[in-house]
């Protein structure tokens, strides 16, 4: 587990500045960025809320 959790930090350390640097090169402005970074992250949460807690209860149950 300690290797996907490095993972996912390792890559949310690379990825959200090269996307911020990206837009603000289009757009001249972050606010899209954060806009992005915003919708990526309630879509990574939904999951984790529904589906993950779901998983954990079934298991704990079990």
């Amino acid at each position: 587990m300690t290797g996907v959790v490095g993972a996912a930090g390792g890559l949310g350390g690379f990825f959200p500045p090269l996307v911020m640097g990206a837009v603000d090169s289009v757009a001249h402005d972050y606010t899209w960025g954060f806009v992005l970074l915003a919708v990526t992250a309630t879509a990574a949460g939904a999951p984790a809320a529904t589906v993950v807690r779901r998983r954990a209860r079934v298991t704990a149950g079990a």
